[in-house]
Formats: C-alpha cells, sequence, structure tokens
C-alpha cells in the first residue's frame, strides 16, 4: 500500500523572504521523480511548484528553473510541503532551496528585484 502524502501548509510567518511574481518552468529530478511543473510564486528562499505529482515532503530535488527566454537556473532544493486542492488531491509542493550557487544566487535577485508582489493566496 502506498502511503498517501502528508498534508502540511507552510505558515506565511515563517517565510524568511517575501514571496514576488514571477512566471517561470520548473523541471525537477529526485530520488524518485521527475517532473514538469511551473510557478507564479517565488522568494529567494524558495518556490512554489503546481504539479499532480508531486516529491514525497523532505525529499531533495534538483530544480531547472527558466524565466522565458533566459538560460535555466539549477538549484538543489528539499520539498516542505505539498498544496492540495479540493478534492483532497496534491497540485503542487513548496520547495526551499537549500544549494544556490553564487551564479544562481545573482541571477535569482535580478529576476525578483524586478517582479511584482506576490498576490495573496488564502487556503
Amino acid at each position: 500500500m502506498v502511503p498517501s502524502p502528508q498534508v502540511t501548509v507552510a505558515p506565511q510567518e515563517r517565510r524568511a523572504a517575501p514571496r514576488r511574481c514571477l512566471e517561470a518552468q520548473i523541471t525537477a529530478t529526485s530520488q524518485s521523480n521527475f517532473f514538469c511543473g511551473f510557478t507564479e510564486d517565488m522568494s529567494e528562499g524558495g518556490v512554489f511548484v503546481a504539479t499532480s505529482r508531486p516529491p514525497p515532503i523532505g525529499e531533495l530535488v534538483h530544480l531547472s528553473v527558466r524565466v522565458g527566454a533566459d538560460q535555466p537556473v539549477t538549484v538543489i532544493g528539499e520539498v516542505r510541503w505539498h498544496r492540495m486542492d479540493y478534492n483532497g488531491n496534491a497540485c503542487g509542493c513548496g520547495v526551499q532551496f537549500v544549494v544556490l550557487d553564487p551564479r544562481a544566487a545573482l541571477l535569482f535577485q535580478g529576476l525578483l528585484a524586478r517582479a511584482g508582489q506576490a498576490p495573496l493566496f488564502v487556503e
């Protein structure tokens, strides 16, 4: 029997950096998954990835984040929480960056500086 995904939500007050609106395509690989998704919600500390098959909470993922025609930025992150839809199905996950090389950090800072304030999301 496959265990059901753990459902947790990252409280707003635990964010270390403000979220920004930034549309990006994301591909990710982990020990158990390969998935593609997208985001409209990113910060210097992590990203929300909209996908119907998120990796398990706690799993490390290698992310490739592409904004528009820019070269993709590669980072390593940890899945911290899952978002569930109204039917109880997974529809995405929050990934906290754990390894971000200096080049990637500078690229993200530049992208986020140009991005707008993220809208509030009410669960």
